[in-house]
């Protein structure tokens, strides 16, 4: 990359509220399936699906040849290794309950969903290692992955909201709404013009290069370009492959509008 962003400008743009006005349109498009959620997310997840340390979601990754996650999120985990929020995404228009308030079918399936890649990972440690490489290969106890699932809208009913929370509680899984996406990405006040996160570490890094790994334009890695990634095993992801990160990602088409938006956004100093 060329030219220096300051990245902490973006959510303040109209670029970023007309991001998330076509976000809202989708979600109350109840003739649309989960591969248009699937689209749209694959080409933001800076937006929606990140929160802070974390500059590389994954795609489809495939767990043998019969499961293949939605999304996989990689946060820097510090001296314990690198973090994988493994996620399953439904549609915003799945019921959670039925009348009778039991889980739906369609809800039952997610969660089972989430089981078998618990399984396969537990039954499977060199896959493990080879595509989650991090320092422990747990997946129930004090492990380094967490897993999501996303599905249905908002509700204001206590007694689903209660038994949510028992079934998330049971299975050890995070459950939210499409909406909760929403607000986290309307709740995002700035972006960082650099990743912060082990400094001592990435004092030989450049200025440039840190910058562009924090472009929140980023889109998601398929699975052959994660594999690339992750096939030398570093514990510490970002610290170690941010050459091969930035290298290897490609940015949406709104990257090109946020550039034409306005010069002032460009740092005027390039610190090496």
């Amino acid at each position: 990359m060329d030219t220096l962003y300051d990245w902490t400008n973006f959510p303040k743009t109209k670029l970023y509220s007309d991001i998330i006005s076509e976000w809202q349109m989708l979600l109350d498009n109840e003739s649309l399936n989960e591969l248009s959620y699937q689209s749209f997310l694959q080409k933001t997840p800076a937006i929606f699906l990140t929160a802070s340390d974390s500059y590389l979601v994954v795609s489809k990754l495939k767990l043998g040849s019969d499961y293949e996650t939605d999304f996989v999120i990689v946060e820097e985990g510090y001296s314990d290794g690198t973090i994988y929020e493994i996620i399953e995404i439904e549609t915003p228009h799945i019921k959670l309950f039925d009348q009778k308030g039991k889980p739906s079918a369609k809800f039952n399936a997610a969660l089972q969903q989430i089981r078998d890649w618990k399984r396969f990972l537990i039954n499977n440690k060199n896959e493990f290692k080879r595509i989650f490489p991090t320092v422990s290969t747990k997946v129930i106890k004090d492990s380094r992955l967490k897993f999501k699932m996303v599905i249905g809208r908002r509700t204001e009913n206590l007694e689903y909201l209660e038994k949510r929370r028992q079934i998330a509680e049971l299975e050890n899984i995070e459950i939210i709404s499409f909406d909760r996406l929403t607000d986290l990405a309307k709740s995002r006040r700035h972006f960082s013009d650099i990743p912060e996160f082990y400094a001592a570490q990435m004092d030989s890094v450049s200025y440039a290069l840190k910058n562009e790994l924090a472009n929140p334009f980023y889109k998601c890695m398929s699975d052959s370009e994660w594999r690339s990634i992750c096939k030398k095993g570093h514990s510490h992801i970002y610290t170690n492959m941010i050459n091969d990160i930035v290298n290897i990602r490609t940015y949406s088409d709104y990257f090109e509008v946020y550039k034409k938006l306005s010069p002032t956004f460009q740092l005027a100093e390039r610190r090496m």
